[in-house]
């Protein structure tokens, strides 16, 4: 079973996000009370609140592993759902820990705003481009799951932008946030083949 997510007028990204704070005050909302509030704006939505964790960083122990599941679910959704996001019921029933509001809001509400400044509507090609933006999500998301110490900081970043671009329904924010997360992607494959390889001469090296 699935739920299919109603519509809302779009809404700046800073003012997003207070709204969502008031919502949900004191509370731990489900990802499908959180999709529900947001919209037309939930993939968006869900993929800065599972990332925001790791690209702050918070210091909230264990979200890694709470929020990566969710995050690569969403990125499937995105992908297989285009625009119109549809979550399984199980995801849909899966809590926001209450930390992870009162740990980003001040700080994340200013970081919008100096970001909206700046940022307008425009490429909008880009930002409707919803499935191959899920697409490079996955790619990050299974790269935030990985055991690498602070790999998940660059790759989370990436896709803060992304979904801050998609909010502000500004293509140019999401395609440089993509740019960088091929660089990320690449950067990181480069040092574990030659981590991997350095591994093996040395293994080598032993053995002779």
């Amino acid at each position: 079973m699935t739920q299919r997510i109603g519509a809302k007028p779009t809404v700046t990204a800073s003012h997003l996000f207070q709204q969502m704070c008031r919502r949900f005050e004191g509370a731990s909302p489900t990802l499908g009370e959180v999709a529900q509030f947001a919209g037309p704006q939930a993939s968006a939505l869900l993929l800065l609140l599972l990332t925001l964790p790791e690209a702050l960083p918070l210091p909230v122990a264990g979200m890694s592993t709470i929020l990566a599941i969710p995050l690569i679910f969403v990125s499937v959704r995105m992908i297989r759902y285009g625009g119109e996001i549809q979550l399984p019921v199980w995801l849909c029933q899966r809590t926001i820990p209450v930390r992870l509001f009162q740990g980003v809001a001040a700080r994340l509400v200013t970081l919008l705003r100096h970001l909206e400044r700046v940022s307008r509507p425009r490429w909008h090609g880009m930002v409707d481009a919803t499935r191959s933006i899920g697409a490079a999500c996955l790619v990050l998301a299974f790269v935030i799951a990985l055991p690498i110490p602070f790999g998940n900081l660059l790759p989370a970043l990436c896709i803060v932008g992304i979904a801050v671009g998609m909010l502000q329904r500004d293509g140019i924010i999401v395609a440089v946030s993509l740019a960088a997360g091929g660089f990320v992607v690449a950067g990181l494959s480069t040092a574990l083949v030659l981590a991997g390889g350095a591994a093996l001469s040395a293994v080598d090296n032993l053995g002779t």
